[in-house]
């Protein structure tokens, strides 16, 4: 007796609550419930006042043909069959309205709107309607205000499940606190990243944008008094000096990330190959990055590995003191544990979870941009793409030409795009991308719009899965069908800018002259011929907006290339980036030592190629020095 008192108490105040909420609206139209609606317009009116968003095919059900009038009780039965405009709904009308997509909608944007669709509306009433609204007076409706915010569970969230994350909610973007690659803690690196409702990096002219309104910035409010808990996932209502409360939804920070990737790889056979009777043993190093949670979550409890094979999995402000950066110097830990041979496969994740590096047994291992390009030749072991197909492959311009030989034979489009992955994001949003990567231990697809290095690595044991062979074997056959790319990377930082300037002026002078075009340059039994040589530059075919001055290229008759780019101009001098691209095609010679074959190539660039390009000999001091 005494739970169903508490049931019926409980429907008598759900009823008051539904009952006042017909009565206000109803009052905030008319003087009086007692007052008849006489018109279709009536009942939209006091519909949308209660929170509704009826369409015009539902409004001439309930006033039908020969209707005179409605009284109250007639408008709170229409009430309960009118479900409340969700966020989201309402989120899309207004984008539409939104013609440049910046967040917000201009007086033009709402006038152009509301005097030509619909009931249309006088200038003079448009004007009152956005002077109601437009609350702070800056000219413009901030719609994107809609009071909801997202967290990852205890504040930890990969930038891949981040942008997953924001396409499944269909936000208008997303705030990505980071170190990166980089390290991190009090005396560390620390970065503000802004995604837009793609899922991506914004461009640069939203970034821009930030930064000049950054600049104007007098006061901004803060609330000192809200404590959110980011332990307990759900909903936390607060209420603020907004229109609406404000919520703060507290999520599992890999479940939507890992029930994406259900729906891209086979599961069922990852699951055999990393717990099955033959299966293999890997390890995986999160480097106490964010990607801990994740390679726990879905490598070892949801496919089957054992928990040991995942390392420095908890997640650390100053990454346990390292540098989490997947490469052969900073995950040298991975690197000694995977020569021992007692693991098959092995990969290293950075701070954030979008960069990877992959190795074979005995420490085999894959270069950055051979990686994209095996990805790319055995595309059709992932599921993803047996339903999509392959649009097309990318990969940024200093990346070595490896997924190049793979789009020529497979007849694929191949995109080379500056460096940043803003480039990789646009042809993907105009359905022209489906595989990109980049040397800097960066790998993704069209499922997100970031490098994604938990993906790299199901996509690797995918095809381990389908093919059956070791890592090692695998990257021999694809030599064998497609040559060997032999690729290296030089970095030359703190250089003196002036002379950096100066060196990079001089090589392009001499680049230009058409004589240059031609010259054979030779080292031992290899002989390079230049084919071409520009400063490279990128019109999106997307947008057709161009990308001038992104790196100088010389490139030989036979793809081989050598790449020079120059940032980092600040007060700590210049970085000079060299890129060098040799590619071998004789069977005998692409299972060379890559060290053995990169230093006939470093020496004859230094020897042969810089002398004849009479490069003053202030460079030579600085790369020989570095």
């Amino acid at each position: 007796v005494e739970v169903l008192g508490h049931i019926m108490a409980y429907f008598r105040s759900e009823e008051e609550r539904f009952y006042m909420t017909c009565r206000a609206a109803y009052l905030s139209v008319f003087r009086s419930s007692l007052v008849n609606m006489t018109s279709k317009d009536q009942l939209c009116s006091v519909l949308q006042q209660a929170g509704r968003n009826p369409s015009q095919k539902a409004l001439d059900k309930y006033w039908p043909p020969g209707t005179k009038k409605l009284n109250f009780d007639d408008f709170c039965e229409i009430l309960k069959k009118e479900k409340t405009a969700e966020p989201d709904q309402l989120m899309r009308i207004f984008k539409k309205f939104d013609t440049n997509c910046d967040g917000y909608i201009s007086h033009d944007e709402l006038s152009r709107i509301l005097t030509s669709s619909g009931e249309k509306m006088s200038p003079k009433e448009v004007d009152e309607v956005f002077s109601l609204a437009d609350v702070n007076k800056d000219g413009k409706l901030d719609y994107a205000e809609i009071g909801r915010l997202v967290i990852g569970q205890n504040g930890i969230m990969s930038t891949p499940a981040v942008s997953c994350v924001i396409r499944k909610i269909k936000a208008i973007g997303g705030i990505i606190l980071t170190a990166s690659h980089n390290p991190g803690g009090p005396s560390g690196d620390f970065g503000i990243k802004f995604n837009i409702s793609s899922g991506g990096p914004a461009p640069e002219g939203i970034t821009d944008k930030i930064f000049q309104i950054s600049k104007s910035l007098q006061e901004y409010h803060i609330c000192p008094e809200l404590k959110v808990d980011l332990s307990a996932t759900g909903k936390q209502i607060f209420e603020v000096d907004t229109f609406k409360p404000f919520t703060v939804e507290i999520v599992d920070s890999v479940e939507s990330y890992a029930e994406m990737l259900r729906d891209i790889f086979d599961f069922a056979a990852l699951k055999e190959l990393l717990s099955g009777p033959n299966h293999i043993n890997v390890r995986l190093d999160a480097m106490h990055g964010v990607m801990g949670p994740y390679v726990r979550k879905i490598v070892c409890e949801e496919l089957g590995s054992p928990a040991n094979s995942a390392v420095n999995c908890v997640p650390s402000e100053d990454f346990g003191g390292h540098h989490p950066d997947p490469n052969l110097t900073y995950a040298a830990d991975l690197v000694s544990a995977m020569k021992g041979g007692e693991y098959d496969f092995g990969a290293a994740f950075d701070g954030d979870g979008d960069r990877n590096m992959v190795l074979g047994k005995h420490g085999f291992f894959v270069n950055p941009s051979d990686s994209v390009a095996v990805i790319g030749a055995n595309i059709t072991s992932i599921p993803y793409f047996q339903k999509t197909g392959v649009k097309g492959l990318a990969r940024s311009m200093p990346t070595s030409g490896a997924l190049d030989n793979v789009a020529k034979a497979l007849k694929m489009p191949l995109f080379e795009t500056p460096t940043g992955w803003k480039f990789f994001g646009n042809l993907m949003d105009a359905g022209k991308l489906s595989l990109c990567g980049e040397e800097s231990f960066g790998t993704g697809s069209d499922h997100i719009r970031e490098k994604d290095g938990l993906w790299a690595v199901l996509a690797w044991l995918s095809i381990l899965a389908t093919r059956k062979q070791s890592v090692e074997d695998i990257m021999k056959d694809h030599w064998q069908k497609f040559g060997r790319n032999f690729f290296t990377r030089y970095d030359y930082e703190e250089v003196d800018s002036d002379a950096a300037n100066k060196m990079i002026d001089h090589l392009q002078t001499t680049m230009s002259d058409k004589a240059f075009l031609g010259q054979k340059f030779s080292s031992g039994d290899k002989t390079y011929q230049v084919e071409k040589a520009d400063n490279f530059e990128y019109t999106d075919p997307v947008d057709g907006s161009v990308s001038k001055g992104q790196g100088l290229r010389i490139i030989f008759s036979d793809g081989s290339r050598i790449i020079f780019r120059l940032s980092g101009t600040g007060s700590a001098g210049a970085t000079i980036r060299l890129y060098i691209d040799s590619y071998e095609k004789d069977p005998q010679k692409i299972y060379q030592d890559p060290q053995v074959n990169w230093s006939k190539v470093t020496l004859f660039f230094f020897f042969f190629f810089i002398k004849s390009l009479f490069i003053p000999y202030f460079f030579l001091n600085v790369c020989i020095y570095f």
